[in-house]
């Protein structure tokens, strides 16, 4: 009980520092913003960070939720552009009364073409790439959350023009958090996005990828993929309800598929990914997920913008008002590997309002249910959360 209140204690201390930097630095980039720039273009430099606060009221018909508030994110940073090619990153986070690393690299550019080396996410999943700040609802697709992975140390290539990009990297295994051994195993992951119509009003975005690993020794014998509900309030233990492990794993493939459409103010976005896992006893895994997601811009200027370099929709201009819409299905159950991990399934509404480009506020009604394979069985139940959000 004494060490909960000593991790509690320098929880608080920590998240206080954090909120303490970022409410100094906020006025310090509103004029960083006017001045740290080169009279040549030759250099750049900003600081960067973000504040999430959420809150949430959890209705079900056999478990008992409750509410509850919570500092989803909070991130400290800086970026800097420099020697006309040059471009480099270092940012922190707390989150779970912990401090993480986030992204840290360095990038050369020349044209359309990137060399990167550094710790960041893979270039995999249509979410990862664009960040928790231009999430269009509150949280990625429990799909996406499933499927995904941390940010990984390792290089990469990529090649940005305006009709496509195609990026492929190699990456270590380990986990930064964590203290592992030093066969951490590898990563290669690689995409290919095509813009067969792209102007200012409207895009037509496909996009294709796979990962292939192998794990350490140790993670050999066993690996598992889990999802909870599409929210932050709820901490990471309880957040679990669908859960498999596969065992005997001797490398696993990732396939991935996206698109996004949009014309002036009406956008739609849909990916689906799929995970197999090769075994050396029993017969292989597959486990997949799926959503579509949509949105409409009610008033302001009505118009969507697309983030070329992320590869995804950005947030649009202040004064917007944003409805959404999104179906996912989440299927951990492989019946010909008899492996049953559930299957979850929710519909998210939401509306969101950008004060101006520093300050956005959401608000988030989401449907959820789990087949009997689930974690907790067979059940249903309702949530209502929202966020404020402040960020430079």
């Amino acid at each position: 009980m004494k060490t909960d209140r000593m991790k509690n204690g320098v929880g608080r201390r920590t998240l206080i520092l954090f909120l303490g930097l970022f409410l100094l630095l906020f006025p310090l980039q509103i004029i960083a913003q006017a001045f740290v720039k080169s009279s040549t273009g030759d250099f750049e430099w900003k600081m960067t960070g973000r504040a999430l606060f959420d809150g949430g009221i959890f209705f079900s018909d056999s478990s008992r939720l409750g509410n509850g508030m919570v500092i989803s994110d909070v991130r400290l940073g800086t970026s800097v552009r420099f020697l006309k090619n040059w471009e480099g990153k270092i940012e922190l986070g707390y989150r779970d009364s912990k401090v993480s690393l986030k992204d840290i690299y360095v990038a050369y550019r020349r044209g359309d073409h990137m060399l990167k080396v550094g710790h960041y996410f893979e270039h995999w999943g249509l979410d990862y790439r664009l960040g928790s700040l231009r999430f269009r609802l509150m949280t990625m697709s429990v799909t996406d959350a499933v499927f995904g992975d941390k940010r990984k140390v390792g290089f990469s290539y990529i090649y940005n023009s305006r009709a496509i990009t195609t990026s492929a990297g190699f990456f270590s295994d380990g986990d930064t958090d964590n203290v592992k051994s030093l066969d951490e195993g590898y990563v290669i992951a690689a995409q290919f996005i095509g813009r067969p119509l792209y102007d200012e009003e409207k895009l037509v975005h496909l996009g294709i990828g796979v990962r292939y690993s192998e794990h350490d020794k140790a993670e050999r014998e066993e690996i598992s993929f889990k999802g909870g509900a599409p929210t932050e309030v709820l901490s990471k233990n309880e957040n679990v309800f669908v859960r498999t492990r596969i065992t005997d794993m001797i490398n696993q493939w990732r396939f991935g598929a996206d698109v996004i459409l949009f014309y002036r103010g009406m956008y739609l976005q849909s990916e689906c990914l799929a995970a197999h896992v090769n075994r050396a006893g029993g017969e292989n895994y597959t486990g997949k997920g799926v959503y579509v997601q949509m949105g409409y811009l009610v008033w302001g200027n009505k118009q969507y913008k697309y983030d070329r370099s992320q590869g995804g929709v950005s947030n649009p201009d202040p004064k917007n008002l944003e409805l959404l819409f999104r179906y996912n299905v989440t299927d951990l159950n492989d019946r010909q590997a008899g492996i049953w991990g559930g299957k979850e399934q929710d519909i998210t509404l939401g509306i969101n309002y950008f004060i101006n480009k520093y300050i956005g506020v959401k608000l988030n009604y989401t449907h959820m249910w789990t087949d009997s394979h689930a974690v907790g069985g067979k059940e249903k139940f309702d949530f209502i959360q929202g966020r404020f959000q402040f960020s430079f």
